[in-house]
Protein backbone atom coordinates (compact mmCIF):
# COMPACT_ATOMS: atom_id res chain seq x y z
CA UNK A 1 0.00 0.00 0.00
CA UNK A 2 1.28 3.46 -0.90
CA UNK A 3 1.78 5.95 1.88
CA UNK A 4 1.25 9.74 1.47
CA UNK A 5 5.03 10.27 1.43
CA UNK A 6 5.35 7.83 -1.49
CA UNK A 7 2.72 9.76 -3.46
CA UNK A 8 4.63 13.03 -3.07
CA UNK A 9 7.74 11.44 -4.50
CA UNK A 10 5.90 9.64 -7.31
CA UNK A 11 6.07 11.27 -10.71
CA UNK A 12 4.73 9.42 -13.76
CA UNK A 13 6.82 11.50 -16.18
CA UNK A 14 10.02 11.15 -14.14
CA UNK A 15 10.25 14.86 -13.32
CA UNK A 16 10.77 15.69 -9.69
CA UNK A 17 10.74 19.13 -8.08
CA UNK A 18 14.49 19.65 -8.53
CA UNK A 19 14.42 18.87 -12.26
CA UNK A 20 11.42 21.17 -12.78
CA UNK A 21 13.26 23.98 -10.97
CA UNK A 22 16.25 23.43 -13.28
CA UNK A 23 13.99 23.63 -16.33
CA UNK A 24 12.39 26.85 -15.09
CA UNK A 25 15.82 28.39 -14.43
CA UNK A 26 17.01 27.41 -17.91
CA UNK A 27 13.96 29.01 -19.54
CA UNK A 28 14.38 32.17 -17.44
CA UNK A 29 18.04 32.43 -18.51
CA UNK A 30 17.11 31.95 -22.16
CA UNK A 31 14.39 34.60 -21.95
CA UNK A 32 16.75 37.04 -20.24
CA UNK A 33 19.15 36.76 -23.18
CA UNK A 34 16.50 37.64 -25.76
CA UNK A 35 16.31 41.30 -26.78
CA UNK A 36 13.04 43.14 -26.29
CA UNK A 37 11.45 43.91 -29.63
CA UNK A 38 8.32 46.02 -29.69
CA UNK A 39 5.62 44.70 -31.97
CA UNK A 40 3.98 46.88 -34.56
CA UNK A 41 0.80 46.92 -32.43
CA UNK A 42 2.77 48.45 -29.57
CA UNK A 43 4.49 50.94 -31.83
CA UNK A 44 1.38 52.29 -33.55
CA UNK A 45 -0.90 52.18 -30.48
CA UNK A 46 -3.40 49.59 -31.70
CA UNK A 47 -2.61 47.28 -28.77
CA UNK A 48 -3.58 50.05 -26.34
CA UNK A 49 -6.78 50.71 -28.28
CA UNK A 50 -7.75 47.02 -28.25
CA UNK A 51 -7.01 46.77 -24.53
CA UNK A 52 -9.19 49.80 -23.85
CA UNK A 53 -12.04 48.28 -25.88
CA UNK A 54 -11.78 44.99 -23.97
CA UNK A 55 -11.90 46.81 -20.63
CA UNK A 56 -14.89 48.85 -21.80
CA UNK A 57 -16.75 45.70 -22.99
CA UNK A 58 -16.12 43.95 -19.67
CA UNK A 59 -17.32 46.97 -17.74
CA UNK A 60 -20.47 47.31 -19.82
CA UNK A 61 -21.10 43.57 -19.67
CA UNK A 62 -20.98 43.66 -15.88
CA UNK A 63 -23.31 46.62 -15.60
CA UNK A 64 -26.72 45.86 -14.23
CA UNK A 65 -29.33 46.87 -16.75
CA UNK A 66 -32.29 48.72 -15.37
CA UNK A 67 -35.64 47.90 -16.88
CA UNK A 68 -38.67 50.12 -16.62
CA UNK A 69 -41.22 48.49 -14.37
CA UNK A 70 -44.87 49.38 -14.29
CA UNK A 71 -46.32 49.59 -10.82
CA UNK A 72 -48.90 46.90 -10.21
CA UNK A 73 -51.70 48.24 -8.14
CA UNK A 74 -53.90 45.99 -6.11
CA UNK A 75 -56.47 46.46 -3.48
CA UNK A 76 -54.71 46.51 -0.11
CA UNK A 77 -55.95 44.01 2.41
CA UNK A 78 -54.08 45.54 5.34
CA UNK A 79 -51.66 42.59 5.65
CA UNK A 80 -49.09 43.67 3.06
CA UNK A 81 -45.67 44.93 4.02
CA UNK A 82 -45.13 48.63 3.52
Amino acid sequence: MLKPHDLREFSPDGLNEASIDLLIAAVEDELAELPFVATSALLDGTARTQRSRRIERRTLGGTVRVLRVEAITSTPFGTEAA
